[in-house]
Protein backbone atom coordinates (compact mmCIF):
# COMPACT_ATOMS: atom_id res chain seq x y z
CA UNK A 1 0.00 0.00 0.00
CA UNK A 2 1.28 3.45 -0.72
CA UNK A 3 2.29 5.30 1.90
CA UNK A 4 0.23 8.08 1.05
CA UNK A 5 -2.98 5.71 1.29
CA UNK A 6 -2.35 5.71 5.10
CA UNK A 7 -2.75 8.63 6.41
CA UNK A 8 -5.80 9.87 7.03
CA UNK A 9 -7.61 13.50 6.87
CA UNK A 10 -7.19 15.71 9.66
CA UNK A 11 -10.92 15.96 10.10
CA UNK A 12 -10.91 12.37 10.98
CA UNK A 13 -9.39 12.52 13.50
CA UNK A 14 -11.44 15.39 15.04
CA UNK A 15 -8.65 17.72 15.06
CA UNK A 16 -9.55 21.82 16.37
CA UNK A 17 -11.23 24.07 14.24
CA UNK A 18 -9.82 26.60 12.36
CA UNK A 19 -10.30 30.14 12.70
CA UNK A 20 -13.46 31.41 10.74
CA UNK A 21 -14.79 27.56 10.27
CA UNK A 22 -18.54 26.99 10.50
CA UNK A 23 -20.44 24.20 11.18
CA UNK A 24 -23.53 22.94 8.54
CA UNK A 25 -25.78 25.35 10.52
CA UNK A 26 -23.82 28.21 9.57
CA UNK A 27 -22.74 28.89 12.58
CA UNK A 28 -19.12 29.77 13.75
CA UNK A 29 -17.04 27.08 15.04
CA UNK A 30 -14.91 29.10 16.92
CA UNK A 31 -17.53 30.74 18.95
CA UNK A 32 -19.24 27.32 19.46
CA UNK A 33 -19.80 26.98 23.88
CA UNK A 34 -19.77 30.65 24.27
CA UNK A 35 -22.42 32.41 26.48
CA UNK A 36 -25.50 33.05 24.31
CA UNK A 37 -26.23 37.03 24.71
CA UNK A 38 -30.10 36.13 26.17
CA UNK A 39 -28.62 33.70 28.78
CA UNK A 40 -27.03 36.30 30.51
CA UNK A 41 -28.67 38.77 33.17
CA UNK A 42 -30.19 41.85 32.25
CA UNK A 43 -27.59 44.84 32.54
CA UNK A 44 -24.12 45.94 31.38
CA UNK A 45 -22.46 42.38 32.25
CA UNK A 46 -19.80 42.20 33.91
CA UNK A 47 -16.31 43.92 33.40
CA UNK A 48 -13.86 43.15 30.94
CA UNK A 49 -11.51 42.33 34.00
CA UNK A 50 -13.92 39.28 34.85
CA UNK A 51 -13.25 37.82 31.19
CA UNK A 52 -16.30 37.97 29.56
CA UNK A 53 -18.86 40.95 28.06
CA UNK A 54 -17.55 44.05 28.51
CA UNK A 55 -19.50 47.02 29.91
CA UNK A 56 -22.64 47.89 27.38
CA UNK A 57 -21.99 44.92 24.80
CA UNK A 58 -24.28 42.15 26.60
CA UNK A 59 -27.11 44.55 25.96
CA UNK A 60 -25.92 45.36 22.10
CA UNK A 61 -25.32 41.84 21.62
CA UNK A 62 -28.53 41.23 22.59
CA UNK A 63 -30.12 43.11 19.94
CA UNK A 64 -30.76 46.31 22.16
CA UNK A 65 -29.43 50.18 21.39
CA UNK A 66 -29.51 52.68 23.85
CA UNK A 67 -32.64 54.41 22.90
CA UNK A 68 -34.80 51.24 23.94
CA UNK A 69 -37.59 51.54 25.87
CA UNK A 70 -35.72 49.27 28.83
CA UNK A 71 -31.86 51.34 29.59
CA UNK A 72 -29.16 49.15 31.59
CA UNK A 73 -28.93 50.70 34.72
CA UNK A 74 -25.55 52.12 35.60
CA UNK A 75 -23.30 50.54 37.92
CA UNK A 76 -20.08 52.00 40.03
CA UNK A 77 -16.75 50.01 39.34
CA UNK A 78 -15.04 48.26 41.81
CA UNK A 79 -14.08 44.64 42.50
CA UNK A 80 -15.75 41.68 41.30
CA UNK A 81 -15.91 38.80 43.58
CA UNK A 82 -17.48 36.31 40.71
CA UNK A 83 -16.97 36.16 36.67
CA UNK A 84 -20.09 34.13 36.62
CA UNK A 85 -22.23 35.23 39.21
CA UNK A 86 -22.70 39.24 38.39
CA UNK A 87 -26.13 39.74 38.72
CA UNK A 88 -28.22 42.70 38.70
CA UNK A 89 -29.95 44.14 41.73
CA UNK A 90 -33.19 42.62 40.20
CA UNK A 91 -31.46 39.34 40.52
CA UNK A 92 -31.73 38.02 43.99
CA UNK A 93 -30.61 34.15 43.57
CA UNK A 94 -27.73 33.01 41.02
CA UNK A 95 -29.88 29.99 40.78
CA UNK A 96 -31.69 31.61 37.92
CA UNK A 97 -28.90 31.67 35.65
CA UNK A 98 -28.63 28.17 33.67
CA UNK A 99 -25.47 26.77 34.03
CA UNK A 100 -26.26 24.32 30.81
CA UNK A 101 -25.81 27.54 28.81
CA UNK A 102 -22.90 29.00 30.42
CA UNK A 103 -20.95 24.81 30.47
CA UNK A 104 -21.30 22.76 28.22
CA UNK A 105 -18.97 19.36 29.43
CA UNK A 106 -17.70 17.17 27.01
CA UNK A 107 -15.67 15.22 28.83
CA UNK A 108 -16.15 10.86 27.57
CA UNK A 109 -17.61 8.40 29.83
CA UNK A 110 -16.40 5.25 30.91
CA UNK A 111 -19.50 3.31 28.61
CA UNK A 112 -17.80 5.46 25.70
CA UNK A 113 -14.30 4.20 26.36
CA UNK A 114 -15.07 0.62 26.46
CA UNK A 115 -17.85 0.61 23.89
CA UNK A 116 -14.57 2.38 21.49
CA UNK A 117 -12.18 -0.43 22.65
CA UNK A 118 -14.58 -3.08 21.70
CA UNK A 119 -14.16 -2.11 17.88
CA UNK A 120 -10.86 -1.97 17.55
CA UNK A 121 -9.61 -5.44 16.24
CA UNK A 122 -8.43 -7.37 18.74
CA UNK A 123 -6.72 -10.78 19.99
CA UNK A 124 -8.83 -12.88 22.45
CA UNK A 125 -6.36 -14.39 24.43
CA UNK A 126 -6.83 -17.96 25.90
CA UNK A 127 -8.72 -17.92 29.19
CA UNK A 128 -9.58 -20.24 32.19
CA UNK A 129 -7.47 -22.87 34.17
CA UNK A 130 -5.30 -23.95 30.91
CA UNK A 131 -4.18 -19.63 30.02
CA UNK A 132 -0.64 -19.12 30.07
CA UNK A 133 0.96 -15.61 30.06
CA UNK A 134 3.08 -15.54 26.99
CA UNK A 135 6.69 -14.58 27.27
CA UNK A 136 7.82 -11.54 25.18
CA UNK A 137 5.92 -8.10 24.39
CA UNK A 138 2.50 -7.78 23.32
CA UNK A 139 1.29 -5.28 21.51
CA UNK A 140 -1.79 -3.01 22.98
CA UNK A 141 -3.76 -0.37 21.76
CA UNK A 142 -5.24 1.34 25.14
CA UNK A 143 -7.91 3.96 24.75
CA UNK A 144 -9.11 6.37 27.55
CA UNK A 145 -11.29 9.21 27.76
CA UNK A 146 -8.14 11.59 26.65
CA UNK A 147 -5.97 9.49 25.74
CA UNK A 148 -4.77 6.76 22.23
CA UNK A 149 -1.93 4.68 23.58
CA UNK A 150 -0.24 2.39 21.07
CA UNK A 151 2.17 0.33 23.27
CA UNK A 152 4.06 -3.01 23.74
CA UNK A 153 4.20 -4.86 27.06
CA UNK A 154 5.59 -8.28 28.63
CA UNK A 155 3.56 -9.54 31.31
CA UNK A 156 5.50 -12.31 31.85
CA UNK A 157 8.47 -9.90 33.23
CA UNK A 158 5.76 -7.84 35.01
CA UNK A 159 4.79 -10.85 36.92
CA UNK A 160 8.37 -11.91 37.91
CA UNK A 161 8.99 -8.64 38.87
CA UNK A 162 5.69 -8.17 40.97
CA UNK A 163 6.80 -11.72 42.83
CA UNK A 164 11.12 -10.33 43.75
CA UNK A 165 9.08 -7.03 45.04
CA UNK A 166 6.56 -9.46 47.19
CA UNK A 167 9.81 -11.78 48.65
CA UNK A 168 11.86 -8.27 49.15
CA UNK A 169 8.60 -7.53 51.38
CA UNK A 170 8.41 -10.38 53.38
CA UNK A 171 12.21 -10.41 53.99
CA UNK A 172 12.05 -6.66 55.30
CA UNK A 173 9.08 -7.58 57.52
CA UNK A 174 10.98 -10.48 59.20
CA UNK A 175 14.12 -8.55 59.60
CA UNK A 176 11.41 -5.60 61.35
CA UNK A 177 9.52 -8.50 63.12
CA UNK A 178 13.59 -9.57 64.73
CA UNK A 179 14.03 -6.25 65.75
CA UNK A 180 10.71 -6.07 67.67
CA UNK A 181 11.38 -9.58 69.38
CA UNK A 182 14.55 -8.31 70.58
CA UNK A 183 12.91 -5.30 72.29
CA UNK A 184 14.48 -2.60 69.91
CA UNK A 185 12.94 -0.64 67.22
CA UNK A 186 13.00 -1.82 63.66
CA UNK A 187 15.68 0.42 61.28
CA UNK A 188 14.31 2.64 59.03
CA UNK A 189 14.35 1.59 55.35
CA UNK A 190 15.85 3.91 52.75
CA UNK A 191 13.39 5.92 50.24
CA UNK A 192 13.04 4.11 46.93
CA UNK A 193 13.02 7.51 45.14
CA UNK A 194 15.23 10.00 45.18
CA UNK A 195 14.39 14.03 46.67
CA UNK A 196 12.33 15.49 44.59
CA UNK A 197 13.68 19.01 44.06
CA UNK A 198 12.30 20.38 40.67
CA UNK A 199 9.64 19.18 38.03
CA UNK A 200 10.88 17.60 35.09
CA UNK A 201 9.75 17.16 31.74
CA UNK A 202 9.08 13.37 32.72
CA UNK A 203 7.12 14.47 35.26
CA UNK A 204 4.86 16.91 32.86
CA UNK A 205 4.13 14.58 30.76
CA UNK A 206 2.91 11.71 33.18
CA UNK A 207 0.84 14.13 34.25
CA UNK A 208 -0.82 15.23 30.97
CA UNK A 209 -1.22 11.61 30.39
CA UNK A 210 -2.91 10.86 33.91
CA UNK A 211 -5.35 13.62 33.73
CA UNK A 212 -6.61 13.16 29.88
CA UNK A 213 -7.07 9.22 31.78
CA UNK A 214 -9.10 10.39 34.56
CA UNK A 215 -13.51 10.12 34.43
CA UNK A 216 -14.33 13.68 35.20
CA UNK A 217 -17.96 12.68 35.51
CA UNK A 218 -17.54 12.17 39.11
CA UNK A 219 -17.26 16.03 38.96
CA UNK A 220 -20.38 17.53 37.30
CA UNK A 221 -22.34 13.60 36.98
CA UNK A 222 -25.15 12.53 39.05
CA UNK A 223 -24.32 8.60 39.88
CA UNK A 224 -24.44 5.90 42.76
CA UNK A 225 -21.19 4.22 44.72
CA UNK A 226 -21.22 0.89 45.03
CA UNK A 227 -20.63 -0.09 49.10
CA UNK A 228 -19.28 -3.30 48.47
CA UNK A 229 -16.64 -3.01 45.56
CA UNK A 230 -16.75 0.90 45.27
CA UNK A 231 -17.95 1.47 41.67
CA UNK A 232 -20.17 3.96 39.77
CA UNK A 233 -23.15 3.01 38.18
CA UNK A 234 -26.73 4.69 37.13
CA UNK A 235 -28.28 6.74 40.03
CA UNK A 236 -31.63 4.83 38.91
CA UNK A 237 -30.59 1.56 39.22
CA UNK A 238 -30.98 -0.63 42.26
CA UNK A 239 -28.00 -2.42 42.60
CA UNK A 240 -24.26 -2.53 40.98
CA UNK A 241 -24.03 -4.06 38.01
CA UNK A 242 -20.89 -5.76 39.37
CA UNK A 243 -21.06 -7.25 42.59
CA UNK A 244 -25.10 -7.05 42.42
CA UNK A 245 -24.36 -5.08 45.81
CA UNK A 246 -27.61 -3.24 46.98
CA UNK A 247 -26.29 -0.53 49.25
CA UNK A 248 -24.71 2.71 47.84
CA UNK A 249 -24.14 6.62 48.42
CA UNK A 250 -25.81 8.89 45.89
CA UNK A 251 -23.99 11.88 44.58
CA UNK A 252 -25.23 14.64 42.83
CA UNK A 253 -23.46 17.23 41.52
CA UNK A 254 -25.07 18.13 38.58
CA UNK A 255 -26.42 21.85 37.82
CA UNK A 256 -23.07 23.10 38.95
CA UNK A 257 -20.40 25.44 37.31
CA UNK A 258 -17.04 24.44 37.66
CA UNK A 259 -14.36 26.75 38.72
CA UNK A 260 -10.34 27.17 39.37
CA UNK A 261 -9.78 27.50 43.49
CA UNK A 262 -6.39 29.16 44.18
CA UNK A 263 -4.84 29.02 47.79
CA UNK A 264 -2.64 31.03 48.47
CA UNK A 265 -0.01 31.98 51.83
CA UNK A 266 0.37 34.95 53.55
CA UNK A 267 3.95 37.35 53.21
CA UNK A 268 5.41 35.75 56.15
CA UNK A 269 5.04 32.14 54.43
CA UNK A 270 8.03 30.56 56.14
CA UNK A 271 6.18 30.58 59.67
CA UNK A 272 3.07 28.35 58.45
CA UNK A 273 5.02 26.61 55.73
CA UNK A 274 8.68 25.71 56.24
CA UNK A 275 8.83 22.44 54.64
CA UNK A 276 6.86 20.81 51.95
CA UNK A 277 4.88 18.49 54.86
CA UNK A 278 3.30 21.46 55.90
CA UNK A 279 1.53 22.32 52.45
CA UNK A 280 0.29 18.48 52.09
CA UNK A 281 -0.93 18.63 55.85
CA UNK A 282 -2.80 21.93 54.89
CA UNK A 283 -4.47 20.61 51.88
CA UNK A 284 -5.32 17.69 53.68
CA UNK A 285 -7.00 19.34 56.74
CA UNK A 286 -9.05 21.36 53.85
CA UNK A 287 -10.38 17.98 52.14
CA UNK A 288 -11.73 17.08 55.93
CA UNK A 289 -13.13 20.47 56.86
CA UNK A 290 -14.84 20.48 53.32
CA UNK A 291 -16.46 17.29 53.67
CA UNK A 292 -17.52 18.12 57.00
CA UNK A 293 -18.74 21.12 56.22
CA UNK A 294 -20.81 20.41 52.73
CA UNK A 295 -21.33 16.31 53.01
CA UNK A 296 -19.34 15.42 50.30
CA UNK A 297 -15.64 14.92 49.27
CA UNK A 298 -13.50 17.26 48.18
CA UNK A 299 -12.65 16.14 44.13
CA UNK A 300 -10.45 17.11 41.08
CA UNK A 301 -7.12 17.55 39.67
CA UNK A 302 -4.93 20.16 41.57
CA UNK A 303 -1.34 20.98 41.26
CA UNK A 304 1.57 23.10 43.23
CA UNK A 305 3.49 26.02 42.11
CA UNK A 306 5.46 28.91 43.61
CA UNK A 307 4.95 32.74 43.66
CA UNK A 308 8.28 35.05 42.62
CA UNK A 309 8.47 35.65 46.21
CA UNK A 310 8.84 31.67 47.07
CA UNK A 311 5.65 30.83 48.22
CA UNK A 312 3.96 27.83 47.64
CA UNK A 313 0.38 27.99 46.19
CA UNK A 314 -2.29 25.11 45.20
CA UNK A 315 -4.81 25.54 42.48
CA UNK A 316 -7.35 22.80 41.94
CA UNK A 317 -10.55 22.40 39.72
CA UNK A 318 -13.72 21.53 40.97
CA UNK A 319 -17.27 22.06 41.02
CA UNK A 320 -17.94 24.34 44.09
CA UNK A 321 -21.64 23.44 46.20
CA UNK A 322 -24.28 26.10 45.09
CA UNK A 323 -25.84 26.17 48.40
CA UNK A 324 -24.47 27.56 52.01
CA UNK A 325 -23.05 26.15 55.57
CA UNK A 326 -22.54 27.83 58.79
CA UNK A 327 -18.83 28.62 59.86
CA UNK A 328 -17.45 30.87 63.11
CA UNK A 329 -17.30 33.97 62.21
CA UNK A 330 -13.56 35.07 63.31
CA UNK A 331 -14.39 38.71 63.97
CA UNK A 332 -17.63 37.57 66.05
CA UNK A 333 -16.96 34.11 67.36
CA UNK A 334 -21.05 33.52 65.99
CA UNK A 335 -22.11 31.40 64.01
CA UNK A 336 -23.25 32.87 60.90
CA UNK A 337 -23.98 31.40 57.16
CA UNK A 338 -21.98 31.65 53.82
CA UNK A 339 -21.19 30.60 50.53
CA UNK A 340 -18.52 28.07 49.35
CA UNK A 341 -15.92 31.60 48.56
CA UNK A 342 -16.74 33.25 52.09
CA UNK A 343 -16.26 29.54 53.75
CA UNK A 344 -13.25 28.92 52.11
CA UNK A 345 -11.45 32.28 53.26
CA UNK A 346 -12.81 31.86 56.85
CA UNK A 347 -11.48 28.14 56.84
CA UNK A 348 -8.24 28.48 54.63
CA UNK A 349 -7.13 31.15 57.02
CA UNK A 350 -8.12 29.51 59.96
CA UNK A 351 -6.01 26.03 58.73
CA UNK A 352 -2.84 28.17 57.71
CA UNK A 353 -3.21 29.88 61.23
CA UNK A 354 -0.19 32.44 60.96
CA UNK A 355 0.34 33.47 64.56
CA UNK A 356 0.12 37.20 63.68
CA UNK A 357 -3.22 38.73 64.09
CA UNK A 358 -2.53 41.01 60.94
CA UNK A 359 -1.03 38.55 58.77
CA UNK A 360 -4.05 36.30 59.43
CA UNK A 361 -6.05 38.87 58.80
CA UNK A 362 -4.51 40.26 55.20
CA UNK A 363 -4.54 36.02 54.53
CA UNK A 364 -8.70 35.68 55.21
CA UNK A 365 -8.97 38.78 53.05
CA UNK A 366 -6.94 37.45 50.17
CA UNK A 367 -5.73 34.51 50.48
CA UNK A 368 -7.72 32.40 48.10
CA UNK A 369 -9.48 32.78 45.27
CA UNK A 370 -12.43 31.13 43.16
CA UNK A 371 -12.12 31.92 39.75
CA UNK A 372 -15.73 30.54 37.36
CA UNK A 373 -14.51 32.13 33.98
CA UNK A 374 -11.43 30.00 33.89
CA UNK A 375 -13.42 26.80 35.37
CA UNK A 376 -16.01 26.87 32.25
CA UNK A 377 -13.45 26.77 29.57
CA UNK A 378 -12.49 23.14 31.19
CA UNK A 379 -15.01 21.34 28.61
CA UNK A 380 -12.97 18.03 27.58
CA UNK A 381 -10.17 16.06 28.95
CA UNK A 382 -7.57 17.41 26.62
CA UNK A 383 -8.33 20.95 27.98
CA UNK A 384 -7.72 20.21 31.80
CA UNK A 385 -4.50 18.49 31.28
CA UNK A 386 -3.13 20.71 28.84
CA UNK A 387 -4.07 23.96 30.89
CA UNK A 388 -2.54 22.37 34.10
CA UNK A 389 0.75 21.81 32.07
CA UNK A 390 0.70 25.07 30.74
CA UNK A 391 -0.04 27.35 33.73
CA UNK A 392 2.87 28.87 35.02
CA UNK A 393 5.10 27.89 31.96
CA UNK A 394 3.81 30.63 29.51
CA UNK A 395 4.44 33.91 29.18
CA UNK A 396 7.91 33.83 30.82
CA UNK A 397 6.52 32.17 34.36
CA UNK A 398 9.05 28.79 35.05
CA UNK A 399 9.85 30.14 38.37
CA UNK A 400 6.73 28.64 39.29
CA UNK A 401 8.44 25.39 39.16
CA UNK A 402 11.51 26.53 41.02
CA UNK A 403 12.09 25.15 44.51
CA UNK A 404 12.93 28.09 46.92
CA UNK A 405 16.12 27.37 48.49
CA UNK A 406 14.75 27.66 52.04
CA UNK A 407 12.98 24.13 51.39
CA UNK A 408 16.00 22.29 49.89
CA UNK A 409 19.61 22.36 51.79
CA UNK A 410 22.75 20.13 49.77
CA UNK A 411 25.75 20.19 50.82
CA UNK A 412 29.43 18.62 48.87
CA UNK A 413 30.32 15.09 50.57
CA UNK A 414 34.40 14.59 49.32
CA UNK A 415 34.93 11.45 47.48
CA UNK A 416 38.77 11.17 48.47
CA UNK A 417 38.08 11.48 52.55
CA UNK A 418 34.64 11.48 52.80
CA UNK A 419 34.46 14.85 54.60
CA UNK A 420 31.38 17.07 54.09
CA UNK A 421 32.03 20.67 53.04
CA UNK A 422 29.36 23.58 51.90
CA UNK A 423 29.39 24.14 48.59
CA UNK A 424 30.85 27.68 48.45
CA UNK A 425 34.04 25.80 48.23
CA UNK A 426 36.19 24.70 45.18
CA UNK A 427 38.01 21.68 46.81
CA UNK A 428 38.05 19.19 50.18
CA UNK A 429 39.46 22.13 53.09
CA UNK A 430 41.07 19.08 54.32
CA UNK A 431 42.55 16.78 51.54
CA UNK A 432 42.06 19.45 48.39
CA UNK A 433 40.51 17.16 46.64
CA UNK A 434 38.29 18.66 43.79
CA UNK A 435 36.09 15.86 43.24
CA UNK A 436 32.98 15.90 45.43
CA UNK A 437 29.11 14.44 45.28
CA UNK A 438 26.69 17.15 45.92
CA UNK A 439 23.97 15.50 48.41
CA UNK A 440 20.60 17.19 48.79
CA UNK A 441 18.58 17.53 52.22
CA UNK A 442 14.53 18.12 51.88
CA UNK A 443 11.78 18.17 49.23
CA UNK A 444 9.40 19.66 47.18
CA UNK A 445 7.08 17.20 47.35
CA UNK A 446 4.48 16.25 44.68
CA UNK A 447 3.84 18.98 42.28
CA UNK A 448 0.51 17.86 41.14
CA UNK A 449 -2.01 14.84 42.04
CA UNK A 450 -5.73 14.53 41.85
CA UNK A 451 -8.34 13.45 44.88
CA UNK A 452 -11.35 10.85 44.20
CA UNK A 453 -11.17 10.76 40.51
CA UNK A 454 -10.37 7.72 39.21
CA UNK A 455 -8.59 6.77 35.77
CA UNK A 456 -10.63 5.11 33.01
CA UNK A 457 -8.15 2.49 30.77
CA UNK A 458 -9.35 -0.21 28.17
CA UNK A 459 -6.69 -2.26 26.71
CA UNK A 460 -6.78 -4.67 23.66
CA UNK A 461 -4.26 -6.94 22.63
CA UNK A 462 -3.89 -6.72 18.83
CA UNK A 463 -1.65 -8.36 16.25
CA UNK A 464 2.41 -6.67 15.67
CA UNK A 465 0.78 -5.73 12.29
CA UNK A 466 -2.06 -4.14 13.15
CA UNK A 467 -0.02 -2.16 16.08
CA UNK A 468 2.36 -1.08 13.68
CA UNK A 469 0.51 0.58 11.63
CA UNK A 470 -1.78 2.03 14.52
CA UNK A 471 1.24 3.76 15.35
CA UNK A 472 2.37 4.80 12.23
CA UNK A 473 -1.18 6.27 11.20
CA UNK A 474 -0.84 8.34 14.51
CA UNK A 475 2.60 9.51 13.80
CA UNK A 476 1.39 10.46 10.39
CA UNK A 477 -1.71 12.19 11.70
CA UNK A 478 0.72 14.12 14.42
CA UNK A 479 3.22 14.82 11.56
CA UNK A 480 0.72 16.73 9.97
CA UNK A 481 -0.42 19.10 12.39
CA UNK A 482 2.92 21.25 11.83
CA UNK A 483 3.71 21.53 15.34
CA UNK A 484 7.12 22.65 16.21
CA UNK A 485 9.72 23.45 19.18
CA UNK A 486 12.64 25.61 19.63
CA UNK A 487 15.36 23.60 21.38
CA UNK A 488 19.50 24.51 22.01
CA UNK A 489 22.25 22.59 20.07
CA UNK A 490 25.95 23.07 20.75
CA UNK A 491 28.16 24.29 18.49
CA UNK A 492 32.18 23.42 18.59
CA UNK A 493 34.99 25.34 17.35
CA UNK A 494 37.56 22.82 15.62
CA UNK A 495 40.40 25.20 15.97
CA UNK A 496 39.76 26.68 19.93
CA UNK A 497 37.84 23.65 21.12
CA UNK A 498 35.02 26.25 22.79
CA UNK A 499 31.55 25.40 22.50
CA UNK A 500 28.75 27.68 21.71
CA UNK A 501 25.27 27.00 21.82
CA UNK A 502 22.70 28.05 18.55
CA UNK A 503 18.36 28.17 18.87
CA UNK A 504 16.79 26.27 16.19
CA UNK A 505 13.51 25.23 15.42
CA UNK A 506 12.82 21.51 14.91
CA UNK A 507 9.40 19.58 13.98
CA UNK A 508 7.85 17.82 17.19
CA UNK A 509 8.07 13.75 16.98
CA UNK A 510 5.71 11.58 18.30
CA UNK A 511 5.49 7.67 18.00
CA UNK A 512 9.13 7.45 16.85
CA UNK A 513 9.36 3.53 17.15
CA UNK A 514 5.36 3.12 16.65
CA UNK A 515 5.09 3.42 20.39
CA UNK A 516 3.60 6.29 22.45
CA UNK A 517 0.29 8.30 23.11
CA UNK A 518 -1.37 11.20 21.58
CA UNK A 519 -3.61 14.03 24.28
CA UNK A 520 -6.84 14.77 22.15
CA UNK A 521 -10.29 15.88 23.13
CA UNK A 522 -12.36 12.82 22.31
CA UNK A 523 -10.62 9.85 22.47
CA UNK A 524 -12.74 7.19 22.22
CA UNK A 525 -14.41 9.09 18.59
CA UNK A 526 -10.26 8.89 17.74
CA UNK A 527 -10.01 5.65 18.63
CA UNK A 528 -13.55 4.32 16.26
CA UNK A 529 -11.80 6.11 13.01
CA UNK A 530 -8.54 4.09 13.80
CA UNK A 531 -10.32 0.78 14.30
CA UNK A 532 -12.38 1.77 10.94
CA UNK A 533 -9.17 2.16 9.23
CA UNK A 534 -7.43 -1.02 10.86
CA UNK A 535 -10.54 -2.90 9.57
CA UNK A 536 -9.76 -1.55 5.58
CA UNK A 537 -6.08 -2.81 6.15
CA UNK A 538 -5.73 -6.58 5.35
CA UNK A 539 -5.47 -8.20 8.10
CA UNK A 540 -4.26 -11.99 8.88
CA UNK A 541 -6.65 -14.69 9.27
CA UNK A 542 -8.24 -15.81 12.10
CA UNK A 543 -5.64 -19.11 11.48
CA UNK A 544 -2.88 -16.61 11.67
CA UNK A 545 -3.82 -15.14 14.38
CA UNK A 546 -4.13 -18.09 16.12
CA UNK A 547 -0.67 -19.09 15.14
CA UNK A 548 0.65 -16.21 16.41
CA UNK A 549 -1.32 -16.52 19.66
CA UNK A 550 0.32 -20.45 20.41
CA UNK A 551 3.87 -18.97 19.00
CA UNK A 552 4.23 -16.32 21.73
CA UNK A 553 2.90 -18.58 25.04
CA UNK A 554 5.46 -20.73 26.71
Amino acid sequence: MASGSCCLPRSVFGGRPVMGAKDRTGVSLSTRGAVPPASLPDGPGRPGRAGGWRPGRAVGQAGLSSSGSAPAPRVSPGLVPCAISVRNPQQADAAELDPGAVWQPRFPGAELVGAAADLLPSIAAAAGRAAEISEGPRWEIVVSPGVLRVRTRDYARAERTHERQLRHHRADVDIAASYLVDGEEPAELLPTRGTITAWSPKSRARMIARLSDLDYTRLYGRYRTCHSCGRDYDPDGDRCPVCKHTGSTLTDRSGRLPAMVTLTYPGDWLTVAPDAESVTEHFAALAKRYARAWGEDLIGPWKKEFQARGAPHLHLSTTPPMGFTTVTDPDTGQRREVDFKTWLSITWADIVAHPDPKQRRKHRAAGTGVDYAEGIRLTDPRRMAVYFAKYGTAHGKDYQHRVPDEWISCYLLCESCGRDYDTDHDECPDCGHPDAEVVELGSAGRFWGYRGLRPVLAARHVTPANGVRAGRVLRRWYKAKGLTKRVRRPRVDQATGRVTYRTTTTRRQLFADNRGFIVVNDAPAMASQLARYLATVPRPTQRAAEAWVSSSSV
